[in-house]
This record gives C-alpha cells, structure tokens and sequence, in this order.
C-alpha cells in the first residue's frame, strides 16, 4: 500500500505484488514519473535504482493480469507517494587543533555521506587572517592575528547535496624570544659585537 522511503544517492529496492487475477502480472506507470534514476520492472514489480534528486514523488502504477475472455484483462491501480530524503554527509574533523600566529598551519578537511568530490567553503563566519580554504579542504597559511574565530565548513558533494561543521579555532600569540640570555663582558677600548 505504501513504498519505504528512500535516501538520494544510496541504492533503492521496493517490490510491488499483485493478487487477485490470474498470474502473471505487468506493471506499469500509470500516472506521474519516478525520481529520476529509479525504474520499475513489468515484470517483476521491482522499483529499483539510485537517484541524485530529494524531494517527494507521486506516481500511479497498474498492474494488469494475464486472464482472457470477457472483460479481461483485469487490472488495478494504486497511487504512492515517495519521500526521497537527501544524504546525510559529514565533514570531519570535528575540532580543529590549534594554531600560533607566525607559524605554519595546515589541516586537511574530509567528507563523507555522499559522493565525492566534495568542494569546501566556509558558509559562516571568518578565518584567522593569514589561513585559507582550499576548495578541495586544505585549511592552510600563517594566522598574523591571534584570538578565538568561529566558522562554519560547508562541503558540497558531486551532486550538491551539503553537510556542515562548525568549528572554534584559537590562534595563540606569538611567542617573542630576545636571544642570548645574557651578554658576554667587553673589554674597555676593544671592538665589542
């Protein structure tokens, strides 16, 4: 009576039966369209295949008996609705290590739950002056301004489904040292350096 809901770019299997005529039975659309990358058997009843599209689905399907004779062949027709769901994708790490202004820093970001490739941004917010996100994840540079910086990464997949991740990076200051601790005595009227 009804079709299990199904998730974007993951494989979908349903199976339609019919009973009540004589055997074997042919399916059918009968009104309205599957998502696009899932089909149906005639055969089988199988609604099957994977799609790249999220949304809400209305389609009629008949199945239609083999009997001869008069009336036939008999047939019925049942409406769905099916609720295609987006992928739920994942950017990792979920916490950044931290960083020290004046010195070097790089993370790679990583995604899954869809398919790849994924392109990164930062949808919120503002990175440290001095880093920079690459579009394929690498979070890299010199932060010139210490502090506490809140973002959010967004990657989108190959088929522009998002996930996101909000991150809180600590930039240190830089650490100043005068080197050496202590100065060698001069000698009066001798080059001193």
């Amino acid at each position: 009576a009804t079709l299990p809901n199904a998730t974007a770019e993951a494989a979908y299997t349903a199976t339609l039966t019919a009973a009540g005529g004589t055997a074997p039975y042919t399916f059918s659309i009968s009104s309205g369209n599957l998502p696009v990358g899932l089909s149906l058997n005639a055969s089988t009843g199988v609604v099957s295949g994977t799609t790249n599209v999220a949304g809400s689905f209305t389609f009629g399907v008949r199945a239609t008996d083999s009997s001869t004779g008069t009336g036939a062949p008999f047939s019925a027709t049942n409406s769905y609705t099916l609720s295609v769901g987006a992928p739920a994708i994942t950017v990792t790490p979920s916490t950044l290590p931290a960083a020290a202004v004046a010195s070097a820093y790089s993370q790679q970001l990583s995604a899954s739950g869809g398919i790849a490739p994924y392109a990164y941004t930062v949808s919120s917010g503002n990175l440290p002056a001095g880093l920079t996100l690459s579009g394929s994840g690498l979070l890299s540079g010199t932060p010139t301004a210490a502090g506490s910086f809140t973002l959010i990464v967004q990657a989108e997949d190959a088929h522009q489904f998002t996930g996101t991740q909000s991150y809180t990076l600590t930039v240190a200051s830089a650490t100043v040292i005068l080197t050496p601790a202590t100065l060698a005595n001069p000698t009066a009227e001798a080059a001193y350096s």
